[in-house]
């Protein structure tokens, strides 16, 4: 429910990104940015809290969780009332910002989520960590689904069934969230591994002295920039080749691949072991996404096809990750899954997002005064 509730909020924000240029005036980069909160945040919350998850608790962090995620919704349905009060040119700056606090505090609730699920995860199953880490993760992309579907039926021109205001649509991230919110206040949870075992805080952080965990790191940060910069612009970017409200579909798409192979990698590594599935799953994510972006025109069954090398490509890289940290350096307990979740979030808030935006604004100004001066020069 954490991660479906992520998911949920991602999705449909790719979905309404349109709506927030269209009426707020923001630039590809401006929306890159705020976007790219609902990531930073939870890179920044994912390691500050992974230093204190084993000693408050799994349940401690996931109520805190449950009050960033309720806290955001609240500041994010405050931006239309603020940009009618303030009028246009003050009231895009102060909406910039509301919008802006709003995704990072969705960012930092999916933080906490994410620094207390992954290692009471692995306290659950010590001996199985990687599959279990997997069908965990299908969370996020049956998160990307729901959202997505919120996103054909109700956003846009195009809604199957009607079109809703940008804020009811993403306000559909708090049913999975008081769901999740209901379980934690019920449930009693397990102490971690490491508490468990007695293990210092300083010998959980020796394990950042091997040069393994440290390459593991860089990676990571990669995957990050791979994974959710590009998924939290691909709506967008497909709808160039595809016709409008089409661009969704292939999110939908290449989640419902996720969902399903993250279900069967406990097999799939006990064949290649952890290390031979990042491999092959890193080859298939390169192919997929220079493929998808060689594609001209609305070529409907080349996409498809690219599409689905990507999803195939990334349905392992992130879970697998946290599964190889897990069990190559269990000393080091919360904190180290806790860093590596941190640099693929930092990486694709910091990075991905707001530079694949920056790099949309620049080709659409390099084209626009080539090919129309006059235009260009009234848009300046």
């Amino acid at each position: 429910m954490t991660l479906i509730a992520a998911g949920v909020g991602f999705s449909v924000r790719g979905g309404i990104m349109i709506d927030w240029s269209n009426i707020f005036g923001f630039t590809m980069l401006e929306l890159g940015q705020i976007s790219g909160g609902g990531l930073t945040g939870a890179g920044i919350i994912i390691l500050g809290a992974s230093f204190f998850v084993d000693k408050i608790g799994y349940k401690t962090t996931l109520i805190l969780a449950f009050l960033f995620h309720l806290a955001s919704g609240l500041l994010t349905l405050a931006a239309t009332p603020i940009y009618e009060s303030m009028g246009p040119e003050e009231g895009k700056n102060a909406v910039y910002w509301c919008l802006f606090i709003g995704m990072f505090l969705f960012a930092m609730g999916n933080g906490l989520c994410e620094a207390a699920i992954n290692p009471l995860v692995a306290t659950l199953y010590p001996k199985k960590k990687t599959h279990y880490l997997n069908i965990l993760h299908a969370g996020w992309p049956a998160g990307l689904i729901i959202g997505g579907i919120v996103v054909i039926l109700f956003c846009g021109k195009n809604a199957i069934i009607t079109k809703l205001s940008w804020e009811m649509n993403m306000m559909f991230f708090l049913i999975p969230t008081v769901l999740y919110g209901i379980i934690v206040f019920a449930k009693k949870f397990p102490v971690s591994e490491v508490h468990a075992a007695g293990i210092s805080f300083g010998k959980m952080m020796m394990e950042f002295l091997s040069p393994v965990l440290l390459l593991l790191l860089v990676l990571h940060a990669l995957v990050g920039y791979v994974e959710l910069g590009t998924d939290s612009w691909i709506t967008k970017i497909m709808e160039s080749v595809l016709s409008e409200g089409k661009g969704i579909y292939v999110i939908i798409y290449t989640s419902a691949l996720m969902f399903v192979l993250r279900f069967f990698a406990g097999p799939l590594v006990e064949k290649i072991n952890p290390i031979g599935l990042l491999f092959v799953s890193s080859l298939l994510g390169v192919a997929g996404l220079y493929w998808l972006g060689s594609i001209e025109g609305n070529t409907i069954t080349l996409i498809f096809i690219a599409a689905t090398v990507y999803g195939l490509g990334k349905a392992f890289l992130w879970p697998t990750m946290l599964g190889v940290v897990g069990e190559r350096f269990p000393k080091g307990g919360a904190i180290t899954m806790g860093a590596v979740g941190a640099m693929g979030m930092l990486s694709g808030g910091l990075l991905g997002n707001p530079g694949i935006g920056y790099f949309q604004d620049k080709n659409a100004s390099a084209y626009l005064e080539e090919h129309s001066p006059e235009t260009f020069e009234k848009v300046v």
